[in-house]
């Protein structure tokens, strides 16, 4: 591509594309998705902190909040809205199914899947003026769950892991990997504690699951009113699961969920073995941190060698890399430039 037509389409483009410094992504004159800013609709991506941040916010501006049905009983689970509030969750929530269309002031907005956590979307935005089709990816792992936005005038990227270096040659074998240490943690202590963010826990549940562990989980309490939703009205199974505060006893032991922050207070006597998933990149699919405690990389999104791949997927003429969340957006900048596509970074 020419620089003279690179530089007109992001003359032309980034008239109706945006990403502001607290992580909000614009799109035309209507949508911030993943951030608050005055805008009619504010559109969440999925349910955790960094995307659902200022939710308050757009609750008391927006007219309409757009998410996945999941992400909407995700957010009230899991407390992100207070209590006084959430009744407007209630009343200005949208619940948008994949591929099902919402459509304000001439503006169309439709949710693509993306296998990141339960309930992430994608975000294919069709403006009114001209026609132009800007496509959101948010947070994403590239595999068959996940849909590629083809056609696409603007993409906006996640650049969690775009440095070149990044790339995570064990990810395939990362399930049997948390699966043998936990098998080996139950037989040698009967109770494994796990310390995860709340969709990394869900992720490691199924994990655990297919690979035949059928000892209870126990889980936070904001975690299992999550989970519990995730089973009795999406259809979910995990196998049994309690609250912290519910007495257990198992022949085949237990497995302790934890927040991952509460790590740091782990208790290192012979009680337990102890696993922390950690979604930053590691040169290693785990390492042994001391005679109790394992850290595995367990990551919910794509690696650099991924993000390329979607971009060579989609093919879109303009790509727009999210900067606000990642310092990584530069390498990855560069690495697309560099194969011919015509890419810019916001903010």
């Amino acid at each position: 591509m020419s620089k003279e037509l690179c530089v007109y389409r992001y003359g032309e483009y980034l008239k109706h594309v945006n990403v502001l410094s607290n992580g909000a992504v614009i799109i035309g004159t209507n949508f911030s998705i993943d951030g608050f800013s005055e805008k009619p609709v504010r559109v969440i991506t999925h349910a955790h902190a960094d995307h659902v941040r200022d939710i308050e916010s757009s609750l008391k501006y927006s007219k309409h909040v757009v998410a996945s049905p999941i992400t909407l009983d995700l957010i009230e689970a899991l407390s992100y809205v207070s209590r006084d509030l959430s009744p407007l969750l209630k009343s200005k929530g949208v619940p948008l199914a994949y591929h099902q269309e919402f459509s304000f002031n001439g503006d169309r907005l439709e949710f693509y899947k993306s296998d990141h956590i339960p309930g992430s979307a994608q975000v294919l935005v069709k403006l009114k003026n001209g026609d132009l089709k800007v496509g959101y990816t948010g947070d994403f792992k590239l595999t068959d769950k996940t849909d590629i936005m083809e056609g696409l005038d603007v993409l906006i990227t996640e650049a969690t892991y775009g440095n070149p270096l990044q790339v995570r040659s064990f990810k395939e074998s990362i399930p049997q990997i948390l699966v043998d240490l936990v098998v080996e943690g139950l037989a040698k202590y009967r109770r494994v504690y796990i310390y995860a963010y709340h969709g990394k826990m869900q992720e490691a549940m199924t994990i655990l699951r297919a690979g035949g562990i059928k000892s209870p989980f126990i889980l936070p309490e904001r975690v299992h009113k999550a989970t519990k939703i995730l089973e009795e009205k999406y259809g979910f199974n995990y196998g049994r699961y309690y609250r912290e505060r519910d007495p257990v006893n198992s022949k085949n032991g237990l497995i302790v969920f934890k927040h991952f922050n509460t790590a740091y207070n782990r208790r290192l006597d012979g009680s337990g073995l102890h696993i922390v998933l950690t979604g930053r990149f590691t040169k290693d699919p785990f390492v042994k941190v001391d005679d109790y405690t394992y850290v595995v990389s367990l990551s919910d999104h794509a690696d650099f060698t991924d993000l390329i791949k979607y971009v060579e997927l989609a093919s879109p003429k303009l790509v727009v890399v999210d900067g606000s969340r990642s310092s990584n957006a530069e390498f990855l900048k560069a690495a697309l430039i560099e194969r011919g596509f015509c890419t810019t970074v916001l903010p």
